[in-house]
């Protein structure tokens, strides 16, 4: 597995701490993980839902 290092905000790592504490998450890299995850498949689904459009005014 790769690493990169990112920085984001003290209000954005609190959150995912407190995700932590409660036993949604292992530690931060399974939440950060988990979030890019959502994050590309939100995309994808964008990305299909625009091909369905662009089909659909073709017609």
């Amino acid at each position: 597995m790769s690493r990169t290092y990112v920085e984001t905000s003290t209000f954005l790592l609190e959150g995912i701490d407190e995700m932590v504490r409660e036993g949604y998450y292992n530690d931060r890299s399974e939440g950060v993980n988990d979030a890019i995850r959502l994050l590309l498949k939100q995309y994808k689904v964008s990305k299909l839902h625009q091909k369905d459009v662009k089909r659909d005014e073709a017609k």
